[in-house]
This record gives C-alpha cells, sequence and structure tokens, in this order.
C-alpha cells in the first residue's frame, strides 16, 4: 500500500501502520478475521468520507463533480489482499477487447486497436460505424444484487464472494464540504471509488453486458485476420462498431435490457457517432437523438481520425516545449556545476 494517501474518517494514514505495525499487526488481522466471520466490518470501516473533485464543464452542474470514497486504511488493507487474489483470474473472466484493470493489457492496446481500424477502413473503402458510449455516473449506478449475481454467474466461489460482501455490506458516507463533514447517509449501490477492487469489479459487472453484445453483433472484418473486432473497452469508456441496421438495433435493445438489471445508464447527449466510408453508413438510423458525423473522435484522452482531426494532438505542444526551453536557458547560466 502506498504511503502519503488520504486517510479515513478515523484519520489513521497507512504511514501509522506501517510504522506500528510490530505492535498491532496481529491485533488488527485478527479484528479483520473476525470481521469476515460475523459478516460485518467495524463503522469507521464501513463509513467513507466523500469527497468530490471537479470534472470538465460547468461546475454549477452536480454532474460535473466526481465523488471520490476517502476510506479507513485497514479498510483498504483488506481490500488489498481481496485485490490480489482477484487480479490473479482477472484475465481468464474478462474479453480482451477490454483492458481496465486486466494484467498484461494496456490502454494503448485501445487506442492502437481505434487508430488501425480507422485507417485501414479508410485505405480498403470499409463502410462501418463506431458509436463512443458515454456512461452517465458508471461506477456510482452498479447495483450490488446485480454484482453478486454476476460474480456467481462467473464461477467464483461463495466464500470469496462473501468476503467482497462484506465491503459493502451496510456501508454509509459522509459528505465533505468546506472543511466540514454532513451526517452520514446509507449507501444501497455503486462501487466505491477507492477501493482497491473497483476497477476489477467494474470491469466484471459490464462483462455480461458486453458478452451480450458479442455474440449478437456483426463486427468489421479485415484482411489477415481471424476474428470480427466488435468493440474496444476500458472502463467506461466504449466504441461499438456497427455496420448495419441490425447491430444498431441490437445496441439499442442491449443497453435498455441492461439499463433494467444494472441501473446502468448511457448518457446519450454524451456520447458521438462517427461514420467511416462513403454515404451508406449515414443512412442508418441511431438512438438516443444522435447523429452521424465524420472526421474522427477523442478516444480515451486521444484524437483519431483523419489528419486534421488527429493535429489536435499537437494543440499547445509546441507551445509548451518552447516554454519548457526558455526556462531551461535561463537557469542553465545560473546553476553551479554541483547543480
Amino acid at each position: 500500500m502506498q504511503s502519503g494517501k488520504a486517510p479515513g474518517i478515523d484519520g489513521l494514514p497507512v504511514d501509522f501502520y506501517k510504522a506500528f505495525w510490530p505492535e498491532m499487526g496481529r491485533d488488527l488481522l485478527r479484528v479483520l478475521r473476525d470481521s469476515l466471520r460475523t459478516g460485518r466490518l467495524a463503522l469507521s470501516c464501513r463509513r467513507a468520507v466523500l469527497t468530490l473533485l471537479p470534472k470538465k464543464g460547468d461546475l454549477q452542474d452536480i454532474k460535473n463533480w466526481r465523488p471520490v470514497s476517502l476510506l479507513c486504511s485497514d479498510y483498504k488493507l483488506l481490500s488489498k489482499v481481496l485485490a490480489t487474489r482477484l487480479r490473479k483470474v482477472m484475465e481468464s473472466v474478462i474479453h480482451v477487447d477490454q483492458t481496465y484493470c486486466v494484467p498484461g493489457r494496456l490502454i494503448s492496446d485501445n487506442v492502437t486497436l481505434i487508430r488501425d481500424i480507422l485507417d485501414l477502413s479508410r485505405a480498403l473503402g470499409f463502410d462501418l460505424g463506431l458509436i463512443s458510449l458515454d456512461q452517465e455516473k458508471a461506477f456510482d449506478r452498479v447495483e450490488h444484487l446485480y454484482l453478486w449475481r454476476t460474480l456467481e454467474a462467473m464461477g467464483f466461489g461463495s466464500g470469496f464472494i462473501a468476503m467482497i460482501r462484506v465491503l459493502y455490506g451496510d456501508i454509509e458516507s459522509v459528505l465533505k464540504i468546506n472543511g466540514g463533514l454532513g451526517a452520514p447517509f446509507k449507501v444501497e449501490r455503486g462501487i466505491r471509488q477507492g477501493c482497491s477492487m473497483s476497477g476489477m469489479l467494474y470491469s466484471l459487472s459490464l462483462e455480461p453486458f458486453l458478452h451480450r453484445l458479442r455474440a449478437q453483433l456483426s463486427g468489421v472484418s479485415l484482411p489477415g485476420c481471424m476474428t470480427n473486432f466488435k468493440m474496444s473497452v476500458y472502463a467506461d469508456d466504449l466504441i461499438i462498431l456497427v455496420t448495419t441496421q441490425r447491430d444498431i438495433d441490437v445496441l439499442n435493445k442491449t443497453v435498455c435490457a441492461f439499463k433494467k438489471i444494472s441501473s446502468a445508464k448511457v448518457n446519450w447527449l454524451k456520447s458521438e457517432a462517427v461514420a467511416v466510408g462513403n454515404a451508406s453508413t449515414r443512412t442508418l438510423c441511431l438512438p438516443g437523438g444522435l447523429t452521424w458525423r465524420s472526421g474522427g473522435l477523442k478516444y480515451l484522452g486521444v484524437y483519431l481520425g483523419d489528419e486534421t482531426f488527429i493535429a489536435q494532438n499537437w494543440t499547445g505542444v509546441l507551445e509548451a516545449v518552447e516554454g519548457r526551453l526558455k526556462k531551461w536557458k535561463w537557469i542553465l547560466p545560473r546553476m553551479s556545476y554541483r547543480g
């Protein structure tokens, strides 16, 4: 566990446990084992301090703030142990087109895949559409009962699931505003962003939705490839590849069904649809008020598409480099040979 992290409601950081582990380690392990046996954590472990971090957009809109749970270090210790076990099997239960929190898979895999598909489609004259889905409050909307049943369906043991359920049993949060704490309130759904397992649990919760799409979408077949490419997924950043109206209808139907069982919600206002090829793709009807556009899209912080769109990746870079060089040029004469 990393040092220097913000503590939870008890005010004890990770550094405290590292410093006094010889004196209190056995007692803490005994407490955690007892919590797992009884199925209930201590109140300080169950209660998180909820702080809000600003996102892009109008900060007067509550949707543009990201909640982060500050959890106690003893809670983090238990979740870290379970996360270490869970990480060992992630690669075997998560499909290769999903890379978030899966050992051996990188975010660059997603960017490279979409970039290559766009380039090859233009070069070979393929017609396809890319639909980028924006998940509204993705982590906060995961239903706990749905998550437990998903883990059961994936073959996780009842004992391991029970230990994860302890971390989410009867949990509470207190909102931190202007340096003060509000009254505690119950949290009955959502994955805590601050828990070591949060990313892996979210990827697992999304897998049934993606599995349904993989089984029904046509996908894109590229020369020399043995399989069709149907999607690229990193956490709540999804790009679905469509070629026919049936693909779009399947996507819309699956999104609606997934919302009913998991409470997941697509924000169509922030979603995008990009058409590649001739006019045939642009005649396909899109859900949620989406409209086709061309050029490219921004995926995982990178502009992908035609040359004009890709050029936006370099906006401001030259100015930043020149500014850094000028700073070094000013500092260099003032430095001694010792630095």
